[in-house]
């Protein structure tokens, strides 16, 4: 399996491995990535100022793709990762190999990880500026509006989500969106018809 190489802030190389996707080869899942972290990367930046001290959920975290790229933007910034940890949507998945990126990267002290089937509520007083999340909602069919609303749950008022997923039924899932949110922004980012990959930027009601 290829490894993927970052890059830390003292300039050395660290091979780190963030799994491939189902139905996907190594090379799909990181070309993917790549096009993710551009585009996840610009709308971080615009939201706050990198120096802010944000609480940060990593909805459906995986082996921590997007918690490296929110720690990249936001360097004040702790990041949690919830995820159930099995392999039938990513390969070799496991939170020890979760960690171990973490690890590798020089983020292990401004992440953490809670192994957490998001249907269910999480602690009521979680409390975060801001959720993220890649290719995780349209795996749980139906069940996945009451994933959406554990994430709401512990938003902020004003606080935003960035989900990039596919949206087979983008009719029902944006009619919730709009009960708990504003969409400030949505991005084509491949494939076609209801199975497109798309970004969507939103921000919780006040």
């Amino acid at each position: 399996m290829k490894t993927e190489k970052h890059t830390n802030s003292r300039g050395e190389h660290l091979g780190v491995d963030f799994g491939t996707y189902h139905h996907s080869t190594p090379e799909e899942s990181n070309a993917l990535r790549d096009r993710v972290e551009v585009v996840f990367s610009k709308l971080l930046k615009d939201l706050y100022p990198s120096d802010t001290p944000l609480q940060v959920l990593d909805a459906g975290c995986g082996l921590g793709f997007l918690m490296y790229v929110a720690a990249s933007c936001f360097p004040k910034a702790y990041i949690t990762g919830v995820d159930l940890f099995r392999h039938n949507s990513m390969s070799e998945m496991s939170i020890e190999k979760a960690i171990d990126n973490m690890r590798s990267l020089g983020l292990e002290s401004r992440t953490s990880f809670l192994k957490h089937d998001l249907i269910k509520p999480l602690e009521a007083e979680a409390q975060y500026d801001l959720a993220i999340s890649n290719l995780v909602f349209h795996n749980m069919g139906k069940k996945r509006f009451k994933a959406y609303e554990t994430v709401f749950n512990v938003l902020k008022p004003g606080g935003f989500f960035i989900i990039g997923d596919l949206f087979p039924h983008d009719d029902a899932d944006m009619d919730y969106f709009h009960e708990r949110s504003t969409l400030l922004n949505e991005l084509d980012e491949g494939g076609s018809g209801p199975w497109a990959y798309r970004i969507k930027l939103l921000r919780v009601n006040k």
